[in-house]
């Protein structure tokens, strides 16, 4: 009969620290409520190579840009959530052109400026350490849709018989007409942490996933767009 107790006991004792732990704020908050939050993301755009058959070949340099943001947090059991947003983006890239390609001409400048948005639908848990403090990973897909995505070229010729003259060509158009397609499709792989209960700083990074390239011979050309953020924050 004594064993029988003690046995019961340490049972009892067993599930009642499972329960404990199961119910602690750090895995299972009480206090998880759904969210507004604005963010303000410093961008690092790296294309991928433009890949034919054996030959890869990198046309488009990595540049930089900046992303502004909404998001809506929504619990869903214990401290998992789903989180759909919405980005407006300004990116540019670099052109990487050779200087050699136009007989005495030199490129000046060559560069790409895009600016659409992104609709990332994120599946997140947190771990709330303390009220005022709590860290995140999350993922999911991206959306991209593109508004305008423009090339300017400007190249400089230096005549032989006229070495103090040079003349300048300038060339652009949109990028969306004949080579890329507007819509691309990611997936996002992101760290955070929120403190002073309202604020949020993290990294995310994007792997392109469908090929940008719009006449791509049945599939034979590809290029795919990478990302990378450093996001600041406020949830409301």
């Amino acid at each position: 009969m004594k064993k029988t107790v003690l046995l019961a006991a340490a049972i009892l004792a067993g599930a009642a620290t499972t329960t404990a732990y199961a119910a602690s704020p750090v895995v299972d908050n009480p206090d998880n409520k759904p969210y507004v939050g604005v963010r303000l993301s410093a961008e690092s755009v790296v294309p991928g190579n433009v890949n034919y058959g054996n030959i890869s070949e990198n046309v488009f340099d990595p540049g930089a840009g900046v992303s502004i943001g909404l998001v809506y947090n929504q619990p869903i059991v214990a401290n998992f959530t789903v989180e759909p947003g919405l980005e407006l983006y300004y990116n540019t890239t670099k052109i990487n052109l050779d200087d050699d390609f136009m007989q005495e001409a030199h490129w000046k400048s060559h560069s790409t400026r895009s600016f659409g948005m992104r609709v990332p639908v994120m599946l997140g848990y947190h771990f709330d350490f303390t009220p005022k403090f709590s860290l995140n990973v999350a993922t999911g897909p991206v959306l991209k849709v593109g508004f305008s995505d423009d090339y300017y070229l400007t190249t400089e010729t230096r005549f032989a018989a006229y070495s103090d003259e040079a003349y300048r060509s300038h060339y652009s158009g949109s990028l969306y007409k004949d080579t890329f397609n507007r819509v691309d499709c990611a997936w996002r792989i992101s760290v955070g942490a929120t403190f002073l209960k309202n604020y949020y700083v993290g990294l995310s990074g994007d792997l392109g996933m469908v090929n940008q390239i719009k006449e791509s011979n049945n599939g034979a050309i590809t290029m795919k767009n990478n990302l990378f953020q450093f996001t600041l924050g406020y949830n409301f």
